[in-house]
């Protein structure tokens, strides 16, 4: 059986050629979502100013979630001071050193913010010992106003031993002398620049100097890390501070916190894209393998006829599938590496990704597509077969010459089952259930209403057909055999729809959506901003004291500081605990009204004091939430808290799913520091901005903008993620536009036999091309009409669940676009490959099969 198997491919190798291509692509596609996986699993950077400890001890930045993926805190979780002390008497450990960083900006004499190629960070002079850093040139920093630089910076700067230094917390400036540089640590500085300062100036600046940053360990010598690492972790076991303990290349985890933060993006996106691209390969798989077999029937039924058994008939065709797929899958696996390459390119480009992220290339990932897509071509091969092998022989050889006039009962019923089900699930469910839930449902039914209008398939040709026929009929010899052949062979020609549709309604989905929360977003933004400034910098945020200073600047009836952070939302789904991170902002409620709305359609903001939260319908649909209840939330340093509800707001969308009570929220950020000022003009005719920018002026990093410019400044983090979301869907959506070609021309020239007996029986070549023509239009019209119609309910249940409204933001120029850009490339296919399978002589066709 094998070697028939082997002989079949050989010889019919058109078919088995799309399906080497479905199946290449495919695992390509897989590997690259298990490369970037995997990545987040197991990638990372040196560590650079902690590269000379033994071992570091810092906060526990991932919550621990059982049968899920553990996320990563938005914050830095840090440590208490004090613990230097119970680690400095382990057995082993030389010296402890307690590490604080501080965002800093560097201003000129005029107090503009001075352009760096990389981060300034400040810290304590004690933790120089952890790189270790060498002074080059002067002394260690003695004095409160002394600062020492690294050699490379002062080098970009232009500052030297002795010069003066303006470095800005916030907006706080502070002139400092720099009295000494050094030499950076033997692997360089490559993602930062450090300037040190006496360990009491370094606790006043980090505002925290009951906590440290991490917690940096010089072993005796001798003492191997691993072991070291390992005491230490037992002696801080029942301190009830959760910790995480790393050596060698996991320090650089601990000491760069967006590197943390990447992996858990790569994790989520890889989990959950690699999953809708699994799926998606396999349906393509499917459609391209049974288009295959169902071009076959005749052959299929001779054997039958000639004895063959049905389990002789699966043998037979598994043994081509596992053939051509294993070949494929395998084959495929490599280019997935650089597409995997491509696509942390691709995110590093918009910000998603740090420039020097390095993906990790394990074999994992070619071994687990390659082994499932073999499974799944198997699988797909086993449906495709099923019929053929099961009929009596006679019955099989009577549908190889003309296809049976009408589905099967249980074909009919399962379609429409699933079309009716993908409806609910996109409309529905958005109706009956807020929050995330119906988002995912909204998105997923995609694939039920694709596999419904796959069975559905010939219905919806013939359907067609019908509508078409007087256009058709308009050309006597091309019309009639073009409406006689979409007629007789419309479950053919519905293979070649379903790819079709399934391209259009993927792009008309992703556009809808993305355009439907984008202007949604920015009204939100645009609306909900009422105060008539905004203060921002353009360094690392606010000085908290600023608040009150633009208070005291005459004409200012209100300032509301915001800042800005992360949370997780923990809640029961179904049956399982689940935590969700959502994007929040600390306010504070004095006078809110008269800067911000947030739509608030349940409960009041003045309520917004102490434990309480304020949450986005959105966000109270996900958790189950209402007005008096309370949410179970860990704040951006891991902090847990449990707030009470106090409002339910709409505008969430422009300003983020949670909001909690600003002394609350800013006290758990990393810096400390606000993301603006909300500034209202007490509304007496006092000309207010002047005074504001004269303020900027004589305050490093300030910056004085209006309400609209604001607005649109916050679609920054939106922008971002539909750019990533683009990108993703953008490679799943060219696999699948891959697979149109591929399906479209592997269906046309296999019908060279049936082009050379039009030809021998007087049929011209124009008027075959002719018949093609608009056989074309009649695949082309199904898919296009097939695709909108299938992405309506996903759009309109998309709409809902994320914007609470069920007529989505449609831009008519997209809609007419993707369908003329589906129309042209099945059009170009068809055409092409018509063109080709007429080259060969009639005879030669005819006798030839292929």
């Amino acid at each position: 059986m094998f070697d028939l198997a082997w002989s079949t491919v050989r010889n019919r190798k058109g078919g088995f050629v799309a399906a080497f291509i479905a199946v290449f692509f495919g695992s390509a596609l897989v590997t690259a979502c298990g490369v970037l996986l995997m990545s987040g699993l197991l990638s990372g950077v040196p560590p650079e100013r902690y590269a000379g400890a033994a071992v570091m001890v810092g906060g526990d930045q991932t919550k621990e979630v059982k049968e899920d993926f553990d996320p990563y805190f938005a914050e830095r979780v840090t440590l208490p001071a004090d613990l230097a002390g119970r680690v400095a008497k382990v057995p082993g450990v030389k010296t402890a050193v307690g590490d604080r960083t501080v965002g800093i900006s560097l201003a000129d004499a005029r107090g503009r913010t001075v352009a760096l190629d990389r981060p300034l960070y400040g810290h304590g002079w004690a933790s120089a010992a952890l790189a270790p850093f060498a002074l080059a040139e002067g002394h260690a920093p003695r004095g409160a106003r002394e600062t020492v630089l690294d050699r490379d910076l002062a080098r970009r700067t232009g500052l030297a031993v002795g010069s003066r230094a303006r470095l800005v917390v916030g907006t706080t400036s502070t002139t400092y002398t720099v009295t000494g540089l050094v030499a950076p640590p033997p692997g360089g500085l490559k993602r930062q620049s450090a300037a040190f300062f006496t360990d009491a100036q370094a606790a006043k600046l980090s505002r925290r100097p009951d906590r440290i940053t991490a917690l940096g360990v010089l072993a005796e010598p001798g003492t191997g890390a691993g072991a070291l690492a390992g005491r230490i972790e037992k002696a801080l076991a029942g301190s009830g501070v959760p910790v995480s303990v790393s050596t060698g290349t996991h320090v650089g985890d601990l000491e760069f916190l967006d590197m943390g933060q990447s992996r858990g993006f790569l994790i989520a996106l890889s989990a959950s894209f690699g999953g809708t691209a699994l799926a998606v390969v396999i349906f393509v798989v499917s459609s391209t393998l049974g288009l295959a077999i169902h071009q076959r029937r005749r052959e299929l039924a001779m054997l039958r006829a000639i004895a063959a058994s049905p389990r002789q008939i699966h043998q037979l065709i598994g043994g081509e599938v596992l053939l051509v797929s294993v070949t494929a899958a395998v084959l495929g696996t490599a280019p997935g590496y650089l597409m995997a390459g491509r696509l942390r390119d691709a995110f590093a480009a918009v910000g998603a990704l740090p420039a020097d992220f390095e993906l990790s290339y394990h074999p994992a990932p070619a071994v687990a597509a390659a082994l499932l897509c073999v499974l799944g071509a198997r699988l797909a091969g086993v449906i495709a077969a099923w019929r053929t092998a099961r009929i009596q022989p006679v019955e099989a050889l009577r549908e190889s010459e003309v296809e049976p006039p009408a589905l099967g009962r249980v074909r009919r019923n399962v379609g429409r089952a699933l079309i009716v089900i993908g409806v609910a699930v996109a409309v529905a469910l958005p109706m009956a259930i807020p929050g995330e839930p119906a988002l995912a449902g909204a998105a997923g039914s995609l694939l039920l209403l694709m596999v419904g209008c796959a069975l559905l398939g010939p219905q919806l040709v013939k359907i067609t057909i019908g509508v078409m026929s007087p256009v058709l009929r308009w050309s006597r010899v091309s019309g009639h055999l073009a409406l006689a052949n979409s007629r007789a062979n419309a479950r053919r020609l519905s293979a070649a729809v379903v790819p079709l549709a399934l391209g259009a309604a993927m792009a008309l989905i992703q556009l809808s959506t993305l355009s439907t929360v984008q202007a949604t977003a920015e009204q939100q933004a645009a609306t909900g901003v009422v105060a008539d400034y905004v203060l921002t910098s353009d360094g690392t945020g606010l000085s908290p004291e600023l608040a009150a200073t633009v208070r005291g600047v005459h004409g200012v009836g209100t300032a509301t500081p915001v800042v800005r952070s992360q949370v997780m939302l923990n809640y029961l789904e179904i049956d399982k605990r689940t935590t969700r991170p959502f994007s929040a902002q600390g306010l504070d409620p004095h006078r809110l009204d008269r800067t911000l709305d947030l739509d608030v359609r349940q409960g009041s903001l003045d309520a917004l004091r102490g434990d309480t939260v304020a949450l986005s319908w959105m966000a109270a649909g996900t958790a189950g939430l209402g007005v008096g209840d309370t949410a179970d939330m860990d704040l951006g340093d891991g902090t847990p808290r449990k707030l009470k509800v106090v409002a339910v707001y709409g505008n969430g969308l422009g300003f983020g799913d949670v909001t909690l009570p600003y002394p609350l929220l800013s006290a758990h950020t990393t810096s400390r520091l606000d993301t603006a000022l909300l500034v209202r003009a007490s509304g007496d005719d006092t000309p207010v901005r002047p005074a504001l920018e004269a303020l900027a002026r004589r305050t490093p990093t300030l910056q004085v903008r209006d309400s609209d410019e604001f607005a649109a400044a916050q679609q920054g983090g939106f922008v971002q993620q539909s750019t990533i979301n683009l990108i993703a869907n953008g490679m799943l959506l060219l696999y699948v536009l891959i697979a149109v070609v591929n399906t479209l021309v592997m269906a046309t020239r296999a019908r060279g036999r049936e082009f050379g007996m039009l030809r021998l029986i007087g049929t011209s070549e124009r008027q075959v091309r002719r018949m093609m023509f608009m056989e074309s239009w009649v695949v082309v019209v199904t898919a296009v009409v097939a695709g909108v119609v299938i992405a309506v309910p996903p759009t309109i249940g998309t709409s809902l669940a994320m914007t609470g409204q069920a007529v989505p933001h449609l831009v008519p120029a997209v809609w007419l676009g993707v369908a003329g850009f589906i129309a042209v490339l099945g059009r170009l296919s068809i055409g092409i490959a018509t063109r080709s399978a007429l080259r060969s002589r009639p005879v030669d066709a005819v006798y030839t099969g292929e």
